[in-house]
């Protein structure tokens, strides 16, 4: 398989609170801009005549009222053809920020539980690459920082082991610590 194919998505739906909401807003927009669009056309040509053939009458009638049907079924034609576009656009636009924040999302709650080895590992093309590279940046940080509080506490154990009398609170606090740090892999 290729590495271009790898890391493909194959749900669309991820977070599905803010896609929808996301496609909702945008065929929102587009119904208000067939809207607009058709009572400017019906407006502006309200001031006109049109001379039409039915039934084999010669009829005057405004060219408003005239082309009001032509001017309703373009619009819901436009609606229905922009809005299938749209959600489709929308779908995906909102899929390449709703995947990356899942995945960050997934990755953040393992490093809440103590794994301070978990790198951030999105595409390169996805939107929020480099809040993955400073997240990356800061779990290591606090990784080494760790690693070296660990050693510090061994070192401090067995400097205390060396002595001859230490206090059981000193000895109770070490081991405190040591079990607090043991809940971080480094």
């Amino acid at each position: 398989m290729t590495n271009k194919f790898k890391n493909r998505r194959r749900n669309y739906f991820i977070k599905k609170r803010f896609q929808r909401n996301f496609i909702i807003k945008f065929c929102i927009l587009v119904i208000i801009g067939s809207v607009i669009s058709g009572a400017i056309v019906y407006t502006m040509s309200r001031s006109t005549v049109t001379t039409t053939f039915e039934d084999c009458r010669l009829r005057i009638k405004s060219t408003a009222d005239f082309i009001l049907p032509a001017v309703l079924l373009g619009g819901a034609v436009v609606i229905a053809v922009i809005g299938l576009a749209t959600v489709a656009v929308t779908l995906f636009t909102s899929h390449r920020v709703a995947g990356p924040l899942y995945r960050m999302e997934q990755d953040v709650k393992e490093v809440a539980s103590g794994n301070l080895k978990k790198r951030f590992n999105l595409r390169t093309n996805d939107e929020i690459k480099t809040l993955a590279e400073s997240l990356d940046k800061m779990t290591r940080s606090i990784g080494a920082n760790i690693a070296d509080i660990k050693r510090d506490v061994s070192e401090l154990e067995s400097a205390l082991k060396a002595s001859a009398e230490v206090p059981e609170q000193v000895k109770e606090k070490l081991q405190n610590l040591k079990r607090t740090l043991s809940k971080f892999d480094t």
